[in-house]
């Protein structure tokens, strides 16, 4: 197998709670772009590291989710055809400190794109997730002001905001012309501008129509815990569909987007999701990413004064 061919041409890095589920279905739409039919194989961050090093950890059952071997991972894009420009999203990519210098060693000349949200709003985003999951890190957001907490320990929470410090090793180490960086408000705001922006960055058909009727990964506290356990993404019937069902298969369901969207709607009715005081998105933006936020304003060259606001 020749790893040069099969190898991703691009790479969503992040972050995560910023659309790049969104972005990474969107895509699958245009016929020029194959996308990896599992989402975030996180092959460059944990390349380099064995089951052992996360012993004991919370991080071994990530570990053993991922795709860790060269071999597993350029099988991701055996089906892609020979003019669709080949890609996949790890949001990883955008903290593990392997993940920067293995993407370089692989693959010097691959194209990377990062979408990055307000990080107080990221980080209540990812907070909203975990309630839907039922894994919240504490039960009160405010608790993220702790350094002494969770909050502070895991890559997903505070860390995963300082986009100015991780992607400043992604300057260093790539031409500035392999990188475009988008932000969340881009997205919402103009979601058909930003992917063409992204196809003519890529080398495909600008001019192909995405359908951005259905939001992924939508998150939020449960309101009813008997209809989650029978449509929501971990219910019983979802779980045991994996079990019984390829890869591939559920891909395709997936891909239905009337059955898709019907369920996705149903998911959407059955979460609350409370607002993020501006006192609070203030105080964790000045007194936590302030200097990251100014850092980042420099290195990709938009204003992110709002941001701080």
């Amino acid at each position: 197998m020749n790893l040069n061919t099969n190898l991703p041409d691009f790479l969503i890095i992040g972050a995560g709670k910023s659309g790049t589920t969104s972005v990474d279905n969107y895509l699958k739409q245009h016929p020029d772009i194959y996308i990896s039919p599992v989402k975030e194989p996180n092959f460059f961050g944990y390349e380099l590291n064995s089951a052992k090093d996360f012993e004991g950890s919370p991080q071994l059952n990530h570990y053993n989710s991922s795709v860790t071997n060269i071999d597993d991972y350029v099988k991701l894009f055996e089906k892609a055809l020979p003019k669709q420009v080949k890609g996949e999203t790890s949001n990883t990519y955008m903290y593990h400190k392997n993940a920067p210098n293995r993407i370089k060693h692989y693959m010097p000349d691959v194209k990377l794109i990062a979408i990055l949200r307000q990080p107080a709003e990221r980080l209540y985003s990812r907070y909203l997730h975990l309630a839907r999951e039922n894994k919240l890190p504490t039960q009160n957001f405010e608790d993220c002001l702790d350094k002494n907490s969770i909050w502070w320990e895991r890559n997903d929470l505070i860390k995963e905001g300082f986009y100015g410090q991780y992607l400043s090793k992604y300057f260093e180490l790539f031409n500035e012309s392999q990188i475009k960086v988008f932000l969340f408000e881009e997205l919402k705001g103009n979601p058909e501008k930003l992917h063409k922006e992204i196809f003519q960055f890529l080398g495909v058909d600008d001019e192909f129509e995405i359908d951005f009727s259905i939001t992924y990964n939508q998150s939020g506290f449960i309101k009813n815990p008997i209809v989650d356990k029978l449509i929501g993404p971990n219910s019983f019937f979802f779980r045991g569909m994996k079990k019984i069902i390829s890869e591939e298969n559920i891909q395709k369901i997936k891909d239905n987007k009337f059955l898709f969207k019907k369920v996705n709607d149903m998911r959407s009715k059955n979460l609350t999701k409370p607002k993020l005081t501006k006192e609070l998105k203030h105080k964790i933006s000045t007194d936590i990413y302030k200097e990251d936020i100014l850092l980042l304003q420099k290195l990709i060259n938009k204003d992110l004064s709002h941001w701080l606001i």
